[in-house]
């Protein structure tokens, strides 16, 4: 099955080929044809003793876009027939001087060095397209793994927060039906039903941030100050943090800017609700003279800066974000003194 296959395979491609012989060799017959025709009817020769490098023209363009055969034939038959046609005696193919050979030797010198040119173009450029396919390809590739990276990550959010806070509610509500009906206990059932209405509240801000993080045009229709605001009541309602959040004015600034600003915030605050054991928090947006500041800072239990994180990303991936919009990124730290991570991005104010 296989051997029918190759054979049929380069049974397809020797008639591909033959085919392109038969095309090239009929334009080569047809365009030197036309061309002694004109030379013949007009009289050209020899009142016009170079005439015969009009055939010149069309062993170029034969070269350059049929190939090497096209444009070696076109000479051979370029010459031949302004022997035959043209050169004394007429109607012979006598060669009686040696520079009439210099007309053959000029075409087939240029036949080869324009075909092997442009061969070698048509092979860069195919390349050339080879490797923008790879390169788009590759391209879809990353970005079907930042997507698929995206709703992972987004799923973990889900589990970790939205589910847990829905389970949470289900079992104090369970509890408050208990106290009233089976204990007796309204003390009881209005505190679990006052943990239940705290538990909404958190699982509240939270669908709402993470809906924010699904629409791709939210950030650029709500704003840099909506969308850290909602992280901000994320961080009251689920972990209970003292925030204090000076956010100031929308900043008017490109949204590949605010997208940057809005990861890097993102992930400096889930670095310090996993690793800080903070108690307050303090984020400030601002513009000064020619540029926007970013500063998130925390009282908790501080790290190194120049140390280092293996298998931990998000440092690398804050400091390749503002370097990427031309901005900068600082971290300053003590152990058991906080930590603060400062952005800035030179920007025009008010433009």
């Amino acid at each position: 099955m296989k051997q029918a296959e190759r054979s049929s395979s380069r049974q397809a491609v020797a008639k591909q080929h033959w085919r392109r012989y038969a095309g090239d060799s009929a334009l080569a017959m047809v365009g030197v044809s036309l061309i002694t025709s004109v030379i013949a009817v007009a009289q050209l020769y020899p009142r016009i003793p170079t005439i015969a490098f009009v055939y010149l023209l069309l062993v170029l363009t034969l070269a350059s876009t049929r190939g090497l055969y096209a444009a070696i034939l076109t000479s051979l038959l370029a010459f031949l027939c302004f022997d035959f046609f043209f050169f004394p005696p007429p109607y012979t193919f006598l060669v009686t001087k040696a520079e009439d050979l210099f007309t053959l030797v000029v075409f087939l010198t240029t036949a080869f060095i324009t075909g092997q040119l442009a061969s070698a173009l048509r092979r860069r450029a195919e390349q050339a397209r080879s490797r923008e396919r790879e390169l788009r390809i590759l391209y879809e590739q990353a970005q079907e793994l930042v997507s698929l990276q995206e709703r992972q990550r987004l799923a973990r959010e889900l589990h970790d927060s939205v589910s847990q806070v829905l389970y949470c509610i289900g079992l104090e509500a369970h509890t408050a039906r208990e106290a009233l009906e089976m204990e007796g206990n309204p003390e009881q059932a209005i505190a679990s039903i006052d943990y239940v209405l705290g538990l909404a509240g958190a699982g509240l801000a939270e669908m709402r941030a993470l809906i924010f993080e699904l629409r791709p045009e939210s950030l650029e229709i709500e704003g840099l100050v909506a969308a850290l605001t909602k992280q901000v009541a994320v961080l009251r309602a689920r972990y209970n943090l003292t925030v204090e959040a000076d956010l100031g004015e929308e900043p008017h600034i490109p949204i590949e800017m605010k997208h940057a600003l809005y990861r890097i915030a993102q992930e400096a605050l889930h670095n310090i609700v996993k690793h800080a054991r903070a108690s307050m928090v303090i984020l400030r947006l601002a513009g000064e003279a020619n540029e926007i500041i970013l500063e998130v800072r925390d009282n908790g239990r501080g790290f190194d800066p120049a140390g280092s994180f293996p298998g931990h990303l998000g440092l690398r991936s804050m400091h390749e974000r503002a370097t990427k919009v031309g901005g900068t990124l600082t971290m300053e730290s003590l152990q058991g003194q906080g930590a603060l991570v400062e952005v800035r991005l030179p920007v025009v104010l008010g433009s």
